[in-house]
């Protein structure tokens, strides 16, 4: 009978192992194709960027910079002594999620990151922008602002509407 070696190794007996996640490779492949790498241009120009992440780079980088030093988003190294995933990985995972509403399990592929810590820091991201700049950019409408939607309605045929989802319905 042949002994089967386990490829990964857990810390807590009868668990299942950690899997061994390329993270050095998910972060260059991250800065080559978005961001630029060794002074050299990003793979990726502007409008596929803001296709892909629906934000524009540099609003991208705002909330990169901002939320990177947060525990949460931090690059530590594990008990184990291993480097935990880079603050990057994870905002880019949090983004691919925000940006389609697609599953956590579909952003793993290219940041090389778990199911769990993508939904974490989806919800973490979700909650610093929140607290950080919802008082500026969340508000309701100013009286002005309303009169001119409200007008603005008036002529599409939709008088006492003040928002609509699109056009079309």
């Amino acid at each position: 009978m042949l002994h089967r070696r386990w490829l990964y190794r857990s810390s807590t007996a009868r668990c299942r192992g950690n899997k061994r996640r390329g993270f050095a490779a998910g972060v260059h492949a991250i800065l080559r194709d978005d961001l630029g790498f060794g002074g050299l241009l990003p793979i990726q120009d502007d409008r596929d960027f803001e296709t892909r992440f629906r934000v524009l780079r540099t609003v991208f980088r705002r909330i990169y910079l901002a939320v990177k030093d947060k525990p949460f988003f931090q690059q530590r190294i594990k008990e184990t002594g291993k480097v935990q995933a880079h603050p990057l990985q994870k905002v880019v995972a949090a983004f691919c999620v925000i940006a389609y509403g697609e599953a956590a399990c579909r952003a793993e592929e290219y940041v090389s990151l778990s199911r769990t810590v993508i939904a974490k820091s989806t919800k973490l991201l979700m909650e610093f922008v929140f607290k950080r700049w919802g008082p500026t950019y969340l508000r309701p409408p100013k009286q002005e602002e309303l009169n001119t939607i409200m007008e603005r309605n008036k002529e599409r045929k939709m008088p006492g509407c003040m928002g609509f989802l699109d056009y079309y319905h």
